[in-house]
């Protein structure tokens, strides 16, 4: 059956509204604003589009960690324990975590981790 024929039959037309028709929409599939709005028309319909989104401010902040006393503690023996034997350069990187000390010319790190206990 034919576009026009179809058209015709499906929104009671006659054969030449049908074929205005098509050649409307083909205009206005390349583009073609063949039904402008008026100003008054153009602000109700930008106003009916608007979301109304709300902006959220969002405080960022950098997590607090609880102090860990018995890493504190396990780095300060090592500390003292490395002072009888290393030679001289001993650093506390991060006093839960990290000491570096100097034996026999040679650098050596010591990195404390506590794993999560299983669930």
């Amino acid at each position: 059956m034919d576009r026009v024929q179809q058209l015709m039959k499906s929104l009671d037309l006659t054969e030449e509204e049908a074929r205005e028709m098509l050649e409307a929409d083909a205009k206005i599939d390349k583009g073609a604003d063949l039904f402008p709005l008026t100003a008054e028309q153009e602000k109700a319909s930008k106003q009916a589009r608007a979301t109304g989104t709300r902006k959220t401010e969002y405080q960022f902040s950098k997590r607090e960690r609880k102090p860990d006393p018995d890493k504190r503690e396990l780095i300060s023996l090592f500390d003292e324990l490395l002072a009888d034997v290393s030679d001289g350069e001993i650093t506390i990187t991060n006093p839960e975590r990290q000491i570096d000390f100097v034996y026999n010319d040679r650098k050596f790190r010591i990195v404390l981790s506590a794993p999560r206990a299983p669930k």
